[in-house]
């Protein structure tokens, strides 16, 4: 037999479906009778909002000859109809642990419809502001849109395109688009014509795999245009766009997350990687790793380490000149100003200023999205709220109010500075429902010791909106031994002829443990049900 006249055996086309079907409805309506089997990794999700399907799949041992996948990217594979996501993090994980080889180094091709799956670092023809319109004009929701963005217009990390190749090292064939890729629907009439030109999908991959055996022993990477080619033809007029993987080598990144590698080893990892010329690439996987560690409990080497990459003028500089320039990709900036922070390349006060900045620019507009509100939420070292100089209007937006909470359960303070209490303490009369209850939620807290703060959030009890009223009467279930003033405003609603607010009154005297036997008596008149006290 010779080397390139493998056993016929049945293949399996492994698909991941996360936002539209026609792509795999296509391939199986054309290949199914050859006899090839088709298997939906995401039906190894034991519910909608498993985070560990791709991990099950992983470890099934399916072994793959084709993978599809499809849904919308920008940095994570994902859809409009599920909670599922793919994050290419997750990939690279599982390709440089080896774990996930069947799905992601035994395919002989691979097809990722989706935007910019195949995107490289060349700026796009469109602004940022264009790109956004287009998607919306496709059909992606709004929150959904900011994502792809952000990930399409960061000038750090490695390219998509580049990236792919590490994860499907050795695939001789990947697919994709390098922009804004045509939706299912649309990719359907192209599809189908790209397909018509493969009449014998099984006799395809075995030839593929013929190219991935030579390719093994050549240590080459490229192969024959004659498979590319169809598929630039068949997809002229979309963002096409074709590679094959790259040869299968150690990246030094892996080292980074190998379970084998000592601490000491991974900080000398992390210094040459910020001593390379394309240290760029690197900064987002370094701020990963450095946030999984304790940089307090290092060894002595391994200080000396970080001493040196404090000391690295060059890498903080381009860092440092790159963050201001990432207002509209807010995913990729703080990640880089929590590694500054991290490493001592700014100081508390630099970072505080920084996100100070940030926020101004991302206050005007529209103010803050939920989009941004996620990405100020997920700051890994938030500022201390006491030298934050917000101005008064930031605390009138119910979207602040959510950060800064983030941000003080981020860093494990159950207080707020009195500065921030005041200023909460009047949204408590905010016109905004949505302030005045996440005002209520925020001064939970600090309202035990605060008699002024319980009188003004007594008084809410009786507001036309249950929210409100509902916050209130939870708010309060914190105090104990209030002032007689605070217990006069929650009893007179025991007078009232509003049924509801009666009850309202009652549940909070009981809630706050007043011991006073007439109210005892006449809110256990109102709710019996409260009984035994």
């Amino acid at each position: 037999m010779s080397l390139f006249a493998l056993p016929v055996m049945a293949r399996t086309v492994c698909t991941i479906t996360l936002n539209s079907e026609h792509e795999k409805k296509i391939f199986t309506s054309r290949y199914k009778k050859e006899g090839v089997e088709f298997k939906e990794l995401t039906d190894f999700k034991s519910s909608n909002d498993d985070k560990n399907w791709f991990d099950k799949a992983c470890a099934s041992g399916v072994k793959c000859d084709s993978l599809i996948i499809s849904g919308h990217f920008g940095g994570t594979f994902f859809g409009e109809d599920t909670n599922l996501t793919l994050p290419l993090q997750t990939m690279e994980r599982k390709a440089c642990s080896k774990t996930c080889e069947g799905i992601l180094s035994q395919p002989k091709e691979v097809y990722l419809f989706g935007c910019n799956t195949l995107a490289d670092k060349a700026k796009d023809r469109r602004t940022p502001e264009q790109y956004r319109e287009v998607l919306l004009n496709d059909g992606i929701s709004e929150a959904y849109v900011d994502r792809i963005v952000a990930a399409r217009y960061s000038p750090v990390g490695e390219s998509f395109k580049s990236t792919m190749q590490k994860v499907f090292s050795g695939v001789p064939q990947i697919y994709g688009f390098d922009s804004i890729g045509p939706s299912g629907k649309t990719v359907s009439s192209f599809l189908k014509k790209y397909l018509d030109q493969i009449p014998n999908y099984s006799k395809r991959l075995d030839q593929l795999e013929a190219e991935k055996v030579m390719n093994q022993i050549t240590k080459a990477s490229d192969i024959s245009s004659s498979y590319s080619d169809p598929w630039n033809s068949a997809m002229k007029g979309t963002a096409y766009a074709a590679c094959s993987g790259a040869v299968d080598e150690q990246r030094k990144e892996c080292i980074l997350f190998d379970d084998k590698a000592s601490k000491y080893e991974k900080m000398l990892t992390v210094e040459s990687l910020l001593n390379s010329p394309d240290r760029k690439d690197h900064f987002l996987v370094v701020e990963e790793y450095l946030n999984g560690i304790d940089m307090k409990n290092l060894s002595a080497d391994e200080k000396d380490v970080l001493s040196r990459i404090k000391s690295n003028t060059m890498a903080a500089n381009e860092l440092k000149a790159i963050t201001p320039k990432l207002n509209s990709v807010l995913e990729t900036k703080f990640p880089l100003v929590d590694l500054a922070g991290k490493v001592g390349w700014m100081s508390p006060d630099e970072v505080s200023k920084e996100l100070e900045d940030t926020m101004k620019v991302a206050m005007k507009g529209k103010g803050l999205t939920n989009t941004k509100v996620q990405a100020f939420c997920s700051i890994r070292n938030p500022p201390d709220m006491s030298k934050f100089n917000a101005p008064a209007a930031w605390y009138q937006d119910s979207n602040f109010l959510t950060v800064v909470g983030c941000w003080q359960g981020t860093a494990g303070k159950t207080s707020l500075p009195t500065t921030v209490v005041s200023q909460l303490s009047r949204q408590l009369d905010s016109s905004d429902p949505d302030t005045a209850v996440e005002a209520l939620g925020m001064v939970k807290s600090s309202v035990a010791t605060d008699p002024a703060l319980q009188k003004k959030v007594a008084n809410l009890l009786y507001s036309n909106q249950i929210s409100i009223s509902a916050s209130a009467m939870s708010v309060l279930g914190n105090v104990r031994n209030p002032s007689k003033e605070v217990v006069d405003v929650v009893a007179q609603g025991l007078n009232s002829s509003n049924p509801d607010v009666q009850k309202r009154s009652a549940f909070t005297i009981r809630n706050m443990g007043i011991q006073d036997p007439d109210l005892k008596r006449r809110a256990l008149q109102i709710a019996p049900q409260m009984q035994p006290w």
